[in-house]
């Protein structure tokens, strides 16, 4: 057994990141074989999403983006997974979708993890908008 202190930390969100190092952006791509997410990490390493289905499964066709169905909502709650981790994301998914992923352009869109936390961040601000 590991002493407390020799635990490995894990870095970003609540360790949902399929790597231990913190995403610092997210990006998704239309082909016509269908959708890609990926997060980058600090290092410049490209990794899948994961759609955390554990948490909540809205989509069993996977991510989408650029309308408020159930693709954007597992989308949603994968990216605030990874950056803010479970329980945050769980609070506060169903408004990022609305707010920022029904907006993204259907075929491309980039979001960094700075974006996701301002969002966040705002969202905390405005006493009527608080996490459910």
């Amino acid at each position: 057994m590991l002493e407390p202190d020799k635990v490995p930390k894990r870095v970003g969100g609540d360790g949902a990141s399929v790597t231990d190092r913190p995403t610092t952006k997210y990006v998704g791509v239309r082909t016509q074989a269908g959708v890609t997410v990926a997060r980058e990490d600090d290092r410049g390493a490209i990794h899948h999403l994961a759609a955390r289905t554990d948490l909540k499964n809205h989509s069993q066709s996977g991510f989408e983006w650029g309308y408020g169905g159930s693709g954007p909502a597992q989308l949603s709650l994968a990216i605030l997974a990874d950056a803010l981790g479970a329980e945050k994301a769980l609070a506060c998914y169903q408004k990022f979708k609305a707010q920022v992923v029904a907006k993204f352009d259907r075929e491309h869109w980039e979001l960094s993890r700075d974006e996701v936390l301002a969002w966040y961040r705002t969202l905390l601000s405005e006493p009527e908008q608080q996490p459910e």
